[in-house]
């Protein structure tokens, strides 16, 4: 049988496909460790926050507790949307040797080297 052309074409469509969904594939966990990055910056300011008004009520005998509840919510409420952005994009693999976490699909500790099991 010829391998002729229009295999040529078939083939060359079917590759292009297989690497377009790589892209995407690539372009959708960057997102995803994006979304991340930035919820995790918020909440560390909430935190940061938090310790600020607890300070001044301690510092000052003023009464900031309601303050201190809205902020606690606003913890909980970014820990649950970095819990689930962290669940929809795959459980990090953790390092045995390093510790440090790693995507779901990596073989390799992008930190250390070793092998993920």
């Amino acid at each position: 049988m010829k391998y002729g052309f229009d295999d040529f074409i078939g083939d060359s469509k079917e590759a292009i496909d297989k690497v377009a969904a790589k892209a995407n594939n690539a372009v959708s966990v960057s997102k995803a460790y994006a979304q991340r990055a930035q919820l995790r910056v918020k909440l560390k300011e909430k935190y940061y926050e938090l310790g600020r008004v607890c300070y001044n009520m301690h510092a000052t005998d003023a009464d900031e507790s309601g303050n201190m509840k809205k902020l606690i919510k606003e913890i909980k409420l970014l820990e649950a949307q970095l819990e689930y952005a962290e669940e929809a994009s795959g459980k990090p693999k953790v390092c045995a040797y390093c510790g440090a976490k790693n995507q779901a699909d990596n073989l390799y500790c992008s930190r250390c080297g070793e092998r993920l099991k």
